[in-house]
């Protein structure tokens, strides 16, 4: 790559942060703002939930302690479980289908929901019909901003990561880094944030299954991924996949920030490169 398109993708996604910003506005929501996330924090530790299998491992003790001790963040179709993070991640899409479903889940949800920050993403690829929520749930919503990091090439990706930590970009734009999937997302989050520690459960990467698999009740929801292979692993989506995309997260923004990185369970494809946090 030259650099040639390494400015072509800065142009590329200026502008597609001043789209977020302009859509924003006309559907009237508010930004997600670090500050007011700050104002939430209890914990030196977060719990990133994602939605794999190995999340039906956690017994009724290790909740216990998570909420009680540490803070957290549900990803995307996190409403589905029972527990209450302290943040909450998502985005609509990808198809219309899935996105009324997932307002839907969202109207149900409302009144347990209600205390949680909603942070809205990827505005500008799918929308959800707000005249469907609650104005509760509407009003509870914050638009993340966001830089997409380039993943055709991992060299290229590391070279950007480094440009963006020498000249202070999530520091002096208030916005976060995204890489391949919301995991990624939720490292920088939580970086900004000023978390010491930060744990992947559920994020499992070495198969689609999900933790509603296991509850008859869900079953029916399925998931939108096809096959075997998880999409963030799939080279044939990106060259780059997840897991690599994560270990250049923790060694060159993470660690050097003195922060802790953790894999939920064994079972998870990101272990033994990273520690499990629960036996």
């Amino acid at each position: 790559m030259t650099l040639r398109d390494d400015l072509s993708w800065a142009r590329t996604e200026a502008r597609r942060v001043r789209r977020v910003a302009r859509l924003r506005r006309a559907h009237g929501l508010l930004p997600f703002q670090l500050d007011e996330a700050r104002a939430r924090k209890t914990s030196d530790t977060l719990i990133v939930l994602g939605s794999g299998r190995s999340i039906c491992r956690l017994n009724d003790a290790d909740w216990r302690d998570i909420d009680r001790e540490h803070d957290t963040l549900g990803l995307n179709f996190w409403m589905l479980h029972p527990f209450t993070p302290t943040f909450y991640q998502f985005e609509a899409g990808p198809t219309p289908e899935r996105t009324r479903q997932f307002e839907d889940f969202l109207a149900e949800r409302a009144a347990r929901m209600a205390s949680v920050m909603m942070i809205y993403k990827d505005l500008e690829r799918h929308q959800l019909d707000l005249s469907r929520l609650p104005p509760e749930t509407v009003a509870s919503l914050r638009v993340l901003n966001k830089v997409n990091l380039p993943i055709d090439d991992e060299a290229r990706l590391l070279r950007m990561l480094a440009l963006c930590r020498r000249i202070g970009l999530t520091r002096r734009t208030r916005l976060l880094l995204f890489a391949r999937a919301s995991i990624v997302q939720a490292l920088s989050l939580g970086a900004e944030l000023g978390y010491r520690r930060i744990v992947l459960a559920g994020v499992d990467l070495n198969d689609t299954r999900y933790f509603w698999d296991e509850d008859p009740e869900l079953s029916w929801f399925g998931n939108a991924q096809p096959g075997t292979v998880h999409r963030t692993m799939d080279p044939a989506v990106g060259s780059v996949p997840v897991d690599r995309v994560v270990m250049l997260m923790r060694d060159h923004w993470l660690d050097p920030a003195g922060i802790e990185l953790f894999c939920g369970h064994a079972t998870s494809a990101l272990h033994p490169r990273l520690p499990a946090f629960f036996g």
